[in-house]
């Protein structure tokens, strides 16, 4: 537990977003075999794409770290707006345009709402063990 309380919010959100997306593609694998394929696969490949852009997100603000300024935090910003906006123009045009229902694009969204939620929390609850 003391290896977790060194990292940093960005690598928590992204160990408990994977533990979170592994859990849930476990409770949501029976719907493999019916005609609802498309919310496991969507929850794996979402929840593999924000754990990433957090993980990168933190090394970009650790490559800052010691220096004044804000280009980590404003790449690591920049780049998970960008990472996620692409992701759901791809599933909404495989979902819709070309009729590929492999991903659903609403698990994205729930998985990334997840994954606000819980990098808010972490902040909330380190900033009160600080003070």
């Amino acid at each position: 537990m003391k290896f977790l309380r060194k990292l940093d919010n960005n690598l928590l959100t992204a160990i408990i977003v994977g533990i979170a997306t592994l859990i849930a593609f476990a409770v949501t694998s029976f719907l493999i075999s019916t005609s609802l394929q498309d919310i496991p696969f969507g929850i794996l490949l979402s929840g593999g794409i924000l754990a990433t852009t957090y993980v990168i997100s933190s090394f970009l603000i650790k490559l800052d770290e010691g220096k004044d300024t804000w280009i980590g935090n404003l790449a690591s910003i920049v780049l998970k707006f960008v990472v996620s906006v692409t992701s759901l123009l791809i599933f909404g045009l495989m979902y819709y345009r070309w009729n590929i229902k492999l991903f659903n694009i609403f698990t994205f969204v729930g998985v990334y709402t997840l994954g606000t939620i819980v990098f808010i929390l972490l902040f909330v609850i380190k900033k009160d063990r600080k003070e």
